[in-house]
């Protein structure tokens, strides 16, 4: 029951950064909202469910934009791995940790997608720049997202998303 939930999750957060990431884009930097979605079942579940979630992500975004297909499924799974793999070797529990593995992932996942498809063409920097903006955002917003979810869990009484069994 949980995967469904986690799937309907991701389909969201994709139809919300689709819909709404040229309304809340500063300088062309726009939120990746479904990394904040990688990033917190990588953290929570592991390796192959963070890998699993990545490529679903990157497919439902490649589906999307139909623009280098394959490029962000390629670069979200190895993301989703490797949040998953350094799980048990960082403090899941802090939220500063967590906004900063969002910050490397966001990053790695902009920039690792200008990287992948600026092998056909020759880029200069602005891209690079945009992407690391768009990093940075994308862990602002998660970083809100993830303490309203936990103040209102603590005020509703939910179990914290951040505890599955390690």
């Amino acid at each position: 029951m949980r995967w469904i939930a986690e799937a309907v999750w991701l389909v969201a957060a994709v139809i919300a950064y689709q819909t709404f990431g040229p309304v809340v884009e500063f300088h062309r930097m726009a939120p990746v909202l479904p990394m904040v979605l990688v990033v917190r079942v990588a953290l929570a579940e592991g390796a192959i469910p963070g890998n699993l979630v990545g490529f679903l992500n990157g497919f439902l975004l490649d589906a999307f934009s139909l623009d280098w297909f394959g490029a962000t499924m390629l670069v979200d799974s190895v993301i989703g791995y490797s949040v998953g793999a350094i799980r048990n070797r960082i403090v899941v529990d802090n939220a500063l940790v967590r906004i900063g593995v969002l910050f490397v992932a966001a990053e790695a996942h902009s920039v690792g997608l200008v990287l992948v498809r600026s092998v056909a063409s020759r880029v200069g920097p602005e891209p690079f720049l945009v992407a690391l903006g768009s990093g940075a955002y994308t862990a602002a917003v998660g970083g809100l997202w993830w303490a309203l979810i936990g103040l209102l869990g603590a005020v509703l009484g939910w179990r914290s998303a951040w505890h599955a069994e390690r």
